[in-house]
């Protein structure tokens, strides 16, 4: 990128001297300048898209779009990015965000002057953090630029391009917004995308070419920049979560966080806008709600709690059912292996108790995809894991494995259990938290050669998986087979299996990354090619809100 840049001493309009590149994105170059009128130090951003724009090889300034067909969309987005610029000069008095001191054309291009803000990014400041910060901590420093954003929106200006690296905070401890995201929605072609967009911040809408974005799309990035925050993970992309949703919840990382304060951060993480919340209004009333009155305060958290109860049934359900009676409270509640708070007594409990009895433990390198940090692999003994006595904390079904088996049977299949494979570990990450795979995988055989693979919790035999196997030409007895567990899972009177034998007729050609997930979003199935053998997979699709077959402890 350096060959791209303009070169330190360069002026800009006879008044700016560029004294460095401060970075550099997909669509424009950021430098730290001096301003000889004011004698101060300002920020300009220059209008370069990357993917469409050169810069001349003689004297490398003039900047134009590399190939004929992208002058018309080159031409546009300088030309709103101009429009914008004059936009955000209305923003002048929100102290939450930076200031826009001037904009001009030169170059053939465009340049926007923003005060320079002193302090680092809170990207960086997280990473110099030893441990994530709590629920409080975060809310204190961003509550501030919930009211900004509000005013923002106000104004119709949306950002587009919220995350931690976007967010300065000061000398003063307080945070500011840059980078607005002026560019980003109109430079939305098929050459741009990938790099107009911060994976793990920006929601499925703004993916979509005719998405419709408005305050709650930056209600998203907020959130997500949130969930980073009180983790230190990187939320998985939007569009990977729309094809199965691993999104972990931030307690299963040890976040100190309460359970009505996770739900409020996870309807803001929502896939689809209308259940979203609408607003930055919305979303701060939703963590600190007007005074009201004890009997409507209660109603309030009730209503809350009955929206998200799919997603939190296991781990907030006197919230979200307040009129449960104890008893029934107690058959729904449950405790799982390594989901707990990171500074409670039965964490330090289990952290001792699978170290003395790991008969291995594998350190790992920080996943590049998602920034969990390092972590360390304890394999037990199955028995250790029985000792225990609490289920593992992954994804699952409602459902248990015998009732699969006897639901097959009922529908005619005969199956012959060949083998059994046991095994118990918990990943620790280095910001605590603890993922724990208790299980047992039983293999089946039908008698025309196709095999079956069902994993489930080996503590309470939940169902994780279904894997159906074959080397010979037995895709349409899978397919069948496939339709029937599908029906199984679903439990749905409407259930239309020749709509599920259709959509499993699609599925043939396709891998893991595009699998399809049935109607309700009870489950997801996929194609995978493991050397010579096929297997065709399902698995638990969790969602935020509103669907009731699956859970995450």
């Amino acid at each position: 990128m350096g060959e791209e840049c303009l070169k330190n001493g360069t002026m800009l309009k006879d008044r700016y001297r560029l004294e460095k590149v401060l970075g550099a994105g997909g669509f424009g170059i950021t430098y730290l300048a001096q301003d000889a009128e004011l004698a101060q130090s300002v920020v300009i951003k220059e209008y370069y898209p990357r993917d469409i724009a050169g810069r001349e090889r003689e004297g490398r300034r003039i900047v134009f779009p590399r190939e004929k067909n992208d002058r018309r969309c080159f031409l546009k987005g300088k030309r709103d990015f101009l429009l914008e610029a004059r936009r955000l000069s209305q923003l002048f008095d929100i102290p939450e965000v930076v200031k826009v001191l001037d904009w001009f054309e030169e170059n053939e291009t465009a340049y926007l002057v923003m005060e320079y803000v002193r302090g680092i990014s809170l990207d960086r400041y997280l990473q110099s953090q030893d441990v994530p910060l709590s629920f409080g901590e975060a809310w204190k420093l961003m509550e501030p630029l919930t009211e900004a954003l509000e005013r923002v929106h106000k104004k119709g200006i949306i950002h587009r391009d919220l995350n931690p690296g976007n967010l300065i905070l000061q000398e003063n401890g307080r945070l500011k917004i840059i980078d607005f995201g002026a560019a980003r929605k109109y430079l939305h072609t098929e050459k741009t995308m990938t790099v107009l967009i911060k994976k793990g911040y920006a929601p499925p809408e703004q993916y979509l070419h005719k998405g419709k974005q408005g305050p709650w799309t930056d209600v998203y990035g907020f959130c997500a920049a949130f969930y980073e925050m009180i983790t230190g993970v990187r939320p998985e992309p939007s569009v990977d979560r729309m094809r199965k949703d691993r999104l972990y919840l931030p307690s299963a990382y040890g976040a100190e966080i309460l359970p009505e304060e996770e739900k409020i951060l996870c309807r803001g993480l929502e896939l689809e806008p209308e259940k979203r919340f609408r607003s930055m209004k919305a979303l701060r009333q939703a963590v600190e709600p007007p005074e009201e009155s004890p009997r409507k305060k209660k109603s309030f958290l009730r209503l809350l709690g009955i929206s998200t109860a799919a997603f939190f049934c296991m781990i907030s359900i006197i919230i979200a059912f307040p009129a449960m009676s104890r008893e029934n409270q107690q058959k729904k509640i449950s405790s799982y292996a390594g989901s707990y708070g990171r500074q409670t007594e039965k964490y330090e409990a289990f952290l001792a108790f699978i170290k003395e009895r790991a008969v291995s433990a594998e350190e790992k390198e920080e996943d590049p995809v998602y920034a969990r940090g390092k972590s360390t692999v304890y394999t037990l003994e199955p028995e250790d894991a029985q000792e225990w006595g609490e289920p593992c904390n992954q994804l699952r079904f409602d459902k248990k494995g015998k009732d699969f088996l006897k639901w097959m049977e009922k529908k005619g299949y005969s199956l012959e259990k060949t083998g059994e494979n046991e095994t118990a570990e918990a990943e620790v990450f280095q910001y605590g938290a603890v993922i724990t795979d208790f299980a047992i995988s039983e293999m089946y055989e039908t008698g025309d050669g196709i095999r079956l693979v069902i994993k489930k919790d080996s503590i309470n035999g939940d169902l994780f998986n279904i894997d159906y196997q074959t080397e010979e030409e037995r895709i349409q007895e899978i397919k069948e087979m496939m339709a029937d567990t599908a029906e199984f899972l679903a439990q749905n009177p409407a259930f239309d299996r020749e709509s599920a034998l259709k959509k499993v007729d699609e599925l043939e050609n396709r891998t893991q990354e595009d699998g399809w997930m049935d109607g309700s979003y009870n489950y997801w199935m996929a194609v995978l090619e493991e050397e010579e053998l096929q297997v065709w997979e399902f698995g638990p699709n969790k969602r935020i809100l509103g669907f009731p077959w699956y859970y995450w402890p």
